[in-house]
């Protein structure tokens, strides 16, 4: 209803930057389910009575609106549905577009700076014996910085339950395999990521997440899960599996078993391995040779290169860094329930 105060350079008259719902807050989720949505944020500063009337008043005036527009705001709700159900490309993380901005008056009061009690240094502070009125800039518009187009559908292997418990939560429309399938689909790889220093709502979130697509033959079981991307719920869908998603679930730490390697090799048992590796393929000779000559720390590493050989061999443990949810990019037949 009115933009929350967050200045751009320090105090509002430098202008007000719109605040970023996600689909970690309330009203971004809402978004992902084409849902109009608000949040009634009374401030603490005024008397506990006000605070309460004020939400008590909106939220009546909301009923009404709702009551008199309500076939409105179905056919609304309905037509953002099919416009979503028929969307192919997805926006996935967003940044503030300083290029773009709306103006708003803003009553305000002259910003100063005065000594700290506390610690003897400036302190900024607002001068209430100088009101003002001021025409202010108001960013209110982002623009994403990582897409992703949707898939014919998601594979979803069923040992992932917290996933498919909260699309179940959501009614997500699923399918299960009924047997045990082979398909051609697109996995991703986990390139890179950054994770947060320090725990957000109990979470570690990663972010920055670079991804390696690669066109593979995967065997899903009995019981996996089909989630065609058909959906009026598509956002929801998409914005939670694509990993680079910023509240993707890869972000909040579901997949986070796939970022640790489980399997590794005894030296003095790959030794020899490794050797008749190196006779039986001459492309991973080369490639290790090749890698030796522009990399003086592995000529010299012996460990180094016996692990070279490991990662590059067909020992090497396959699903390291792999995202464990499928993209069918192609219309399959499917055996399904």
């Amino acid at each position: 209803m009115t933009p929350y105060v967050e200045e751009k350079k320090g105090t509002p008259d430098s202008g007000i930057v719109s605040f970023l719902e996600t689909p970690r807050f309330a009203t971004g989720y809402t978004a992902q389910h084409n849902i109009i949505s608000y949040i009634t944020e009374t401030h603490m500063l005024k008397p506990f009575d006000k605070r309460v009337y004020a939400t008590y008043d909106f939220m009546q005036h909301l009923i009404d609106i709702c009551e008199r527009d309500a076939i409105l705001i179905g056919q609304v709700k309905h037509k953002a549905d099919e416009q979503v159900r028929q969307q192919s490309t997805f926006a996935l993380n967003w940044e503030l577009d300083e290029q773009k901005y709306d103006t708003l008056t803003f009553k305000g009061y002259e910003a100063g700076h005065k000594p700290s009690e506390v610690s003897g240094l400036p302190r900024l502070y607002y001068d209430r014996s100088k009101p003002y009125t001021k025409t202010i800039k108001y960013f209110d518009n982002y623009k994403a910085t990582a897409f992703a187009d949707k898939p014919v559908a998601y594979i979803i292997p069923q040992a992932w339950q917290k996933v498919t418990e909260l699309f179940k939560l959501n009614n997500i429309v699923m399918h299960k395999l009924t047997h045990d399938t082979t398909l051609d689909l697109q996995m991703y790889y986990i390139g890179d990521y950054k994770t947060g220093q320090r725990p957000y709502e109990g979470h570690y979130v990663h972010n920055n997440v670079q991804l390696k697509p690669v066109d593979m033959k995967v065997k899903f079981y009995a019981g996996d899960y089909v989630v065609y991307t058909n959906q009026a719920l598509n956002r929801y869908i998409v914005e939670t599996l694509e990993p680079q998603g910023v509240d993707s679930f890869f972000a909040w730490n579901f997949f986070d078993s796939v970022l640790g390697e489980k399997e590794y090799f005894s030296d003095y048992v790959f030794e020899d391995d490794a050797a008749d590796l190196l006779k039986k393929d001459p492309e991973l000779r080369k490639k290790l040779d090749d890698e030796k000559a522009k990399n003086p720390q592995l000529a010299n590493n012996a460990a180094a290169q016996l692990n070279f050989v490991y990662r590059n061999s067909p020992y090497f443990e396959k699903t390291y860094l792999r995202y464990p949810v499928g993209r069918l990019l192609t219309n399959t037949k499917l055996d399904i329930q």
